[in-house]
């Protein structure tokens, strides 16, 4: 019994003295483990920034569309110059007609009737007026030659007055009629495209009515609004471009208002627009202008900008190139073309500029600023 209970006080001590070896054997390796770690070196992540140097300029170009529309130079709406029924159109929408060209035709059956009756009113007139110059000739030798009386002379030349006037108002009715016939024609004023035919044939119409409606679009303008701040740096008889849909022409400013539109504050210019066979009248057109404004600031990327408070901007700035921390600064920005930006704020002449990935900055994070070769295309 007592040799059993020695044996079992033996095992339990051999079972301690083997969990006290094991977890010194574990606090040994832990400990070990921990002193390794502080003595090994942490990894360190270069942050290489690009950079430009901020200069400052006096005056900046501002990129500048405006929008308009094409007109002809010569456009109206034409008419009969007398009432009547259409007989005849001659032309179709869209068709190109020459100066002079004949377009329609009004009914003139009763123009032509009462022309064949004055043309025989005429022969008649013109024998009877002939007759009569012959009697006064006679008479007036007859007269002389102390074989008529006077009296019969002063007959034959009322006459032969009467003849003449006759023959002067048939005339002056030919020349009536041929004038009513003359207006019964529509004829091209002057070569152009037809943009819209009002009326069919068989309508009556009344003078001056229209009927159609005509441009000349080999000679096309374009009548563009532009603010006065812009119009006020423009030159009449300068060239500007021009673009309609894909195309870019040369236009020459012809005019600018000295009015003011009181709805859209801005002035009416007008410019000539070169042939394009790809232009017409009505499509839009557009002039874009480069103006030069007398205004402080700085040309940046818009990649070089990081949102800031209140409506304003931040930009990343460093001290020097190479190993260095950056600064966030507040700016302005007074104008962007969609590509860059021209600022003003608390930015300095020599200061380095970050360009770009600023979301991922804090102010007085360390960086490596490298100099970048696209500081003089930004600032063009």
């Amino acid at each position: 019994m007592t040799q059993t209970k020695t044996q079992n006080s033996n095992q339990s001590l051999l079972f301690i003295l083997v969990g006290v070896s094991v977890i010194l054997l574990m606090s040994l390796m832990m400990f070990s483990g921990f002193g390794n770690a502080q003595h090994r070196s942490p990894e360190v992540v270069e942050q290489i920034v690009d950079v430009i140097p901020v200069k400052y300029q006096d005056t900046f170009a501002k990129d500048y569309r405006a929008m308009g529309r094409i007109e002809s130079t010569s456009q109206a709406q034409i008419g009969f110059e007398r009432a009547g029924r259409i007989a005849q159109v001659l032309v179709e929408d869209g068709q190109r007609v020459e100066r002079g060209q004949t377009m329609a035709i009004l009914d003139t059956k009763r123009i032509d009737a009462q022309l064949l009756e004055l043309h025989s009113a005429l022969n008649v007139a013109k024998a009877e007026a002939n007759l009569t110059n012959i009697s006064v000739s006679r008479i007036t030798e007859l007269v002389n030659a102390k074989l008529e009386s006077p009296q019969r002379l002063d007959d034959a030349q009322a006459a032969d007055n009467i003849a003449k006037a006759r023959l002067t108002q048939i005339e002056a009715q030919l020349e009536s009629l041929a004038l009513e016939l003359e207006k019964s024609t529509i004829k091209a004023p002057y070569t152009a495209d037809i943009i819209a035919r009002l009326v069919d044939e068989g309508a009556v119409v009344n003078v001056g009515q229209p009927i159609f409606e005509i441009a000349n679009n080999r000679t096309l303008s374009a009548r563009i609004a532009i603010p006065p701040e812009v119009a006020s740096t423009l030159n009449i008889g300068n060239i500007y471009p021009l673009k309609v849909d894909d195309l870019i022409v040369d236009g020459e400013l012809l005019t600018i208002s000295s009015q003011r539109s009181l709805r859209t504050r801005t002035v009416e210019t007008v410019f000539s627009v070169p042939n394009a066979d790809n232009a017409l009248v009505g499509d839009l057109i557009a002039v874009d202008l480069s103006i030069t404004l007398d205004q402080t600031g700085v040309w940046v990327p818009i990649s070089a900008l990081a949102n800031g408070v209140r409506g304003m901007w931040n930009v990343f700035v460093v001290a020097k190139e190479g190993a260095t921390n950056i600064e966030n600064r507040a700016v302005e920005i007074i104008y962007s073309d969609g590509q860059r930006a021209f600022i003003r704020g608390a930015i300095d002449d020599g200061e380095l500029l970050v360009l770009a990935g600023t979301h991922r900055f804090v102010s007085r994070q360390n960086v490596t600023a490298r100099v970048s070769d696209i500081a003089t295309t930004v600032a063009q």
